[in-house]
């Protein structure tokens, strides 16, 4: 019995689409995105998207609720994939390079069976470090926090300041190269919000992390008065709502 084959005529060609080079950042870049692109339901959030966000820097993202800033962050850890595009740090894999994460729901975040102390230790845990290695790092996390609440007690038994207190911690003790913050003073009142904003100074300024914060809004007068700053705030929101009418 002959096999018969079927013929499709004037069927579709597709060409093949070389892929773009990759464009490397300027002398500084610590994070490199090129073509990022995210797709749901159907609708871009991102289509085609490039941005260099600089080494030893403190990279702020502005923009209102439904923007897209933690969808970037949570693309760029690794948390959410993408549709198309490519991202290295310092011209490296995700998979090679140490970042931390404070979320922007620490109660969710720390795990509620383990005691506060156990959750700061657990990264160092997974990495395979000694005893002795961790009870160091804690220590100096301690001391550099200033912290005077019990770290032997569970997260639920905390308030919310000291619970994000701890979440930060957490992402700070394995010494990562990249830190996200997604929206870090959303839940917290002004008074914590300085204390742990100027926390997270006195790291930048000892060990030159690279950081990457979002948040929705500003907390302080001075940003919230800054003429250059409403002048962006203001387009931000005049883009967001045009894309959104598209």
């Amino acid at each position: 019995m002959k096999a018969t084959q079927d013929i499709v005529v004037n069927g579709p060609v597709y060409a093949d689409v070389p892929k773009p080079v990759f464009k490397p950042g300027p002398a500084g870049t610590h994070i490199t995105i090129r073509g990022l692109t995210k797709y749901f339901a159907g609708w871009p959030l991102y289509e085609n998207f490039d941005l260099d966000i600089p080494k030893h820097k403190i990279v702020s993202v502005f923009g209102p609720n439904g923007c897209g800033k933690s969808t970037l962050i949570n693309m760029i850890a690794g948390l959410i994939p993408i549709d198309a595009g490519e991202i290295l740090f310092d011209g490296k894999q995700r998979k090679d390079t140490k970042i931390g994460y404070v979320f922007q729901n620490y109660r969710e975040a720390m795990f509620p069976w383990m005691r506060t102390i156990d959750n700061i230790a657990y990264p160092l845990k997974l990495e395979g470090r000694s005893k002795a290695e961790v009870d160091r790092r804690m220590e100096e996390l301690v001391a550099s926090f200033d912290v005077k609440f019990d770290l032997k007690r569970f997260p639920y038994e905390l308030s919310g300041g000291q619970q994000q207190t701890a979440s930060i911690m957490r992402a700070l003790a394995p010494n990562p190269e990249v830190l996200f913050l997604d929206e870090p003073f959303s839940a917290l009142d002004f008074e914590m919000t300085l204390f742990i904003r100027e926390k997270l100074q006195e790291v930048f300024i000892q060990t030159g992390t690279t950081m990457r914060y979002g948040d929705a809004r500003p907390r302080t007068v001075e940003t919230l008065s800054t003429e250059s700053f409403v002048a962006m705030k203001k387009l931000s929101l005049d883009i967001f709502q045009r894309e959104v009418r598209r």
